[in-house]
């Protein structure tokens, strides 16, 4: 912690917790970025059998993922209760009446109208 207020000290208008999550979740050179693997995949998948949703303590079993990452890979594409089935002509024509009540945000028209589909589908389906 001493270190991290050392370091806020350099940066005007920082503080040290913002330093340190800026450090873990962007600058840390260890951090993967971009595809998941499928070995990820199945490291996530066991994790959450056994940790469930504590994003913290599965990210430290797979190498280079924040806990953000984790959170979002797994509500975005792993989660097996997502409604993976196709759009229909109901829905299609709900998601146009959830964009003019509330425009773009995705997780607010997900939650709201269409249960079970996380809030990027929906900006993918629009």
């Amino acid at each position: 912690t001493d270190r991290w207020n050392t370091i806020a000290s350099f940066v005007p208008g920082r503080d040290n917790k913002s330093c340190r999550k800026r450090w873990f979740h962007t600058l840390d050179p260890g951090l993967r970025r971009g595809p998941w693997t499928q070995q990820e995949d199945l490291l996530l998948r066991h994790a959450v059998e056994r940790l469930g949703h504590q994003w913290s303590r599965v990210a430290r079993l797979i190498d280079g993922r924040t806990d953000d990452q984790c959170a979002k890979r797994w509500r975005e594409a792993l989660d097996p209760n997502i409604d993976r089935n196709e759009w229909t002509v109901e829905e299609d024509a709900r998601l146009l009446d959830a964009v003019r009540d509330l425009g773009n945000q995705w997780q607010k028209i997900a939650v709201k109208y269409f249960p079970g589909r996380p809030g990027i589908h929906c900006r993918y389906r629009w």
